[in-house]
């Protein structure tokens, strides 16, 4: 997967370009959320202090702005939106493993690196708007003859909606097939990555997750490949403000909030044990309060709990399950789903 610098290629973006448009994506997703749940964020710029760089690290959490009124108000009870750009002298030994650069043979291989990206993850108070994860990066190393851009969006809902569900992946498919890349293979892939092993189900509902995009593995350009994912990144707002204006109306109660919080221990269990950014970022002796900026602000982890509402564990038996979200049946096989655990509920109930 190593893209060499030719004649052709050498007016390509800059990283400084690719850093500036991520700022930039970072500023507007910032200033929707703000206009939208009437929060505000709180700023901590750092340096990175293995090498040269550093990032904005802007956090929400419950803090309401003068202008906000009860009735608008949507409450994030932790949330971050993250971008970073970093060099770094020498990678980290698991960034070496997995890229198979072998540092004994290799004749004086330059293992600087180049790191920049936009990272999200918005955790509401409310129940029945879904947490959400977005992240878009460059890597570069090996003077620059190696690099690639990766990212993704997913989400996380306690009580999903079958039709909010569908129209989440026809937008993230939408912005896919604009670029001419493969939305099936992405959404595939993201359902394998957000995968609890030791649980046996999915993180979410999915969405797409890609990785090492350069022009060898899309057959695209540099600049081609920058678009999608500059595009993928701005989509988060199209994504996530159908949940944001129309779930906050809705009433819950204090046994829905419990439930949400036990399903956030699955969240930090991925988080912890499988996520590739989370061990890069502690790794290569990143800003730990940036690294795990992506856990909640509470989550409760209840000894063998199986949920025994039907609207609850829809959510495992059903949406858990990866499903292909924009086929012609989905509804006829949901409706199927829900018959029959209807079903299975009552007879419990009648023995």
């Amino acid at each position: 997967k190593i893209t060499h610098k030719t004649e052709s290629n050498m007016s390509d973006l800059t990283i400084d370009e690719i850093k500036n448009k991520f700022k930039e994506i970072q500023d507007n997703i910032c200033n929707f959320l703000i206009e939208t749940t009437k929060t505000e964020y709180f700023e901590d710029n750092w340096d990175y202090e293995k090498g040269d760089g550093g990032g904005r690290s802007r956090i929400f959490g419950i803090v309401e702005s003068e202008d906000a009124n009860d009735d608008v108000l949507i409450e994030i009870e932790k949330g971050g939106v993250n971008y970073s750009g970093i060099y770094g002298e020498n990678l980290p030994e698991s960034a070496t493993t997995a890229l198979k650069i072998n540092t004994l043979t290799e004749k004086n291989p330059d293992l600087s690196y180049h790191a920049t990206g936009v990272s999200i993850v918005i955790h509401p108070l409310h129940p029945h708007i879904p947490t959400i994860h977005m992240n878009i990066r460059y890597f570069e190393t090996l003077g620059g003859d190696l690099y690639w851009f990766g990212g993704g969006i997913d989400l996380t809902p306690c009580y999903p909606k079958l039709e909010q569900v569908i129209e989440f992946h026809q937008t993230l498919k939408n912005v896919c097939d604009k670029h001419d890349f493969d939305y099936e293979k992405y959404k595939v892939r993201c359902d394998e990555y957000f995968y609890l092993k030791h649980r046996n189900e999915e993180r979410g509902i999915g969405g797409v997750f890609f990785d090492h995009l350069n022009p060898k593995s899309t057959q695209k350009t540099k600049n081609e490949i920058f678009d999608f994912i500059c595009d993928i990144g701005m989509a988060f707002i199209d994504l996530y403000k159908p949940f944001l204006v129309n779930n906050n109306d809705i009433v819950y109660s204090e046994e829905e909030r419990n439930f949400q919080l036990w399903r956030r221990s699955r969240y930090v269990e991925f988080n912890l044990l499988f996520d590739r950014g989370t061990k890069f970022g502690i790794q290569s002796g990143g800003r730990t309060e940036s690294i795990l900026m992506s856990m909640p602000a509470t989550a409760i982890w209840k000894y063998n709990h199986h949920p025994k509402s039907l609207k609850e564990k829809q959510l495992i038996e059903f949406f858990l399950k990866p499903q292909s979200w924009l086929s012609n049946d989905i509804h006829n096989k949901y409706n199927d789903y829900l018959n029959n655990a209807s079903n299975e509920q009552d007879n419990n109930n009648n023995n």
